[in-house]
């Protein structure tokens, strides 16, 4: 068994939570508030602007050009997705690349940011690949769940979970070829180096189940405050 496939197995159970997050289930149905749909617009976009970063840091420590070319083609899409992002959001929403930079980073989305930035210390594809592939397989997945559903039509969202199409499907798809550099690069690294890679993934997977909750709880820093020094509330993860 390939390392992908080893870890495409156990990251079925991950999968099956993500999908039944009522946060996933509201997309579906329409009955978020627009509460929850502000937060993880906000918390959603910054995010995707922090995995610049990461594009750039698999660019930088490539091993060969072939992974550079594939990295930085990548990249374009990122920051062509993050423009027109900003171009589409509703008039109740409105962005521009200056906010988006001073947006606040709630508790989950510092931990899932922070997750995947110490891996760029490691200089290693092996290792930072997997907790940005993580989040690109599990909405890919999701956007095959959600199209097997009946939703509703008039939702400010429809466009959640959608990222799918020839780029990244299929054999010459981003998925298949993040796979692909995952199993190439494990052919020269060790059962350790395996399994952390392995972790990560599956930690990335883990925290997109609580971006998920955190937006469908619209939980924030006071939160977090609020349950440590007052004793209000109850665990916030």
């Amino acid at each position: 068994m390939s390392l992908s496939q080893d870890i495409l197995f156990d990251a079925q159970p991950y999968l099956i939570a993500n999908e039944k997050h009522p946060f996933v289930q509201g997309i579906i149905s329409g009955q978020l508030t627009s509460g929850q749909l502000r937060y993880y617009d906000e918390q959603d976009i910054a995010f995707e602007y922090n995995e610049v970063a990461v594009i750039n840091a698999l660019i930088n420590y490539s091993t060969s050009t072939e992974q550079a070319l594939l990295f930085q083609k990548r990249q374009d899409m990122q920051l062509t997705m993050l423009r027109d992002w900003l171009k589409r959001e509703p008039e109740s929403m409105p962005h521009d690349w200056e906010t988006l930079k001073q947006t606040p980073i709630q508790p989950i989305n510092q931990v899932y940011r922070q997750h995947m930035a110490a891996t760029i210390q490691t200089h290693s594809v092996l290792q930072i690949l997997p907790s940005f592939a993580a989040g690109e397989w599990m909405y890919v997945e999701l956007g095959k769940f959600m199209a097997k559903q009946t939703r509703v039509q008039k939702e400010p969202f429809q466009s959640f979970l959608s990222m799918s199409g020839d780029a990244f499907l299929g054999p010459n798809g981003y998925i298949q070829q993040f796979f692909n550099i995952i199993d190439h690069e494990a052919e020269s690294a060790t059962a350790r180096e395996q399994e952390q890679a392995k972790q990560t993934f599956l930690k990335s997977c883990l925290l997109e189940w609580y971006f998920w909750d955190a937006a469908y709880k619209e939980i924030t820093w006071d939160n977090w405050k609020a349950v440590a020094l007052e004793g209000k509330g109850g665990p916030m993860i």
